[in-house]
């Protein structure tokens, strides 16, 4: 049996697989990042936040007559669902009303 050469630290092959192995980490690192920022609850609250306030304006600019938003399909959508949240909650205030007189 003939005694294989040890790898060294400049042979091409495992120079290769190491910048691999360094990229594969850093791409990694940075996919946990993006992750992790998209996930934070402070970050999460200000989406519904600024979400919330644009549906209202959509709602208020919807009751001036200006219309559904076009722009954008989700926001017309958003003013849909706050108006038929509203139109509920009215209504089981006033079945709530009715049944205690």
């Amino acid at each position: 049996m003939m005694a294989k050469e040890p790898f060294t630290a400049t042979d091409p092959g495992i120079l290769a697989a190491e910048a691999a192995v360094l990229a594969a980490r850093a791409e990694l690192a940075g996919t946990v990042d993006a992750l992790s920022g998209r996930l934070d609850p402070r970050v999460k609250a200000q989406e519904a936040a600024t979400a919330a306030r644009t549906a209202v304006h959509d709602a208020q600019g919807l009751l001036t007559g200006q219309g559904f938003p076009a722009e954008d399909p989700r926001r017309s959508r958003n003013v849909k669902l706050l108006a038929g949240a509203v139109l509920g909650a009215v209504a089981l205030v006033a079945i709530l009303v009715i049944r205690r007189r």
